[in-house]
């Protein structure tokens, strides 16, 4: 089905992002050594360029040791990665004390080494829990919770099963009773700007004619369809469900 395809596709791509950042940009970055010569460009990052001197200072006012040759294997390896970039030219040291004639390779940090830099301590702090604790519970918010979970629940559900699925299976898959479906499955757009399904009855047969004027329904007459706003809501949250190694 065409969502089915779609979500396939998103996994895919989302299996190539992560693939690419660790395989790639962060790769590096694995090794501890290499991560401290990235935070010295990332620390020295208003200077025009370093260079293995200042880099070496830097490292020795921190009490770390790594040789020349060391060094300059882990700045082929951030150049290769694109954190950092050589410039053509060669030139003195800046960042630190020089007043020696000899000149050394240029190097600076890319834009998307600054990007990584700008960003890892955000995706390292510690994320607290919106959801209350047990103490803080009311009724009301547990009917809150109930009927978010239930309605997410849904709209993963339908999703999964390409967008429209019968009233049966969709009270099984949610393994609740027809009253409480009746409840929390009414479209009525609350968690959004619009309805995120639909509730359909298909042509009535003779058999649910005779049931309707007994005041009776059958359920597989009713199915439950996706609106292309639920469908969008749904990707989203499946998203941020699996993360980045979708």
């Amino acid at each position: 089905m065409r969502v089915s395809s779609h979500l396939g596709k998103t996994k895919v791509q989302s299996k190539d992002t992560l693939e690419n950042l660790f395989e790639g940009v962060l790769k590096p970055l694995h090794s501890r050594n290499a991560r401290r010569i990235y935070e010295v460009f990332y620390q020295n990052r208003e200077y025009a360029h370093i260079t293995t001197h200042d880099i070496e200072t830097k490292l020795e006012k921190e009490g770390l040791s790594i040789n020349k040759k060391e060094i300059n294997s882990w700045l082929v390896s951030l150049h290769e990665a694109g954190l950092i970039s050589k410039k053509d030219e060669r030139g003195k040291p800046i960042a630190s004390d020089y007043e020696n004639r000899y000149t050394f390779d240029l190097w600076k940090l890319t834009e998307t080494g600054l990007i990584v830099g700008e960003r890892l301590p955000s995706l390292m702090a510690k994320k607290e829990s919106f959801l209350p604790s047990l103490a803080d519970l009311t009724p009301y918010i547990i009917h809150e919770i109930e009927d978010l979970y239930l309605t997410t629940k849904l709209l993963i559900t339908l999703y999964e099963e390409g967008g429209q699925l019968d009233y049966k299976d969709v009270r099984k898959s949610l393994a609740i009773d027809r009253e409480k479906l009746a409840v929390y499955s009414w479209p009525d757009a609350a968690h959004s700007d619009k309805p995120l399904f639909e509730i359909t009855v298909k042509p009535p047969s003779f058999r649910s004619k005779i049931f309707k004027l007994m005041g009776w329904f059958i359920e597989q007459d009713l199915s439950f369809k996706l609106t292309e706003d639920g469908r969008r809501m749904a990707e989203t949250i499946m998203s941020k469900e699996k993360g980045v190694d979708s």
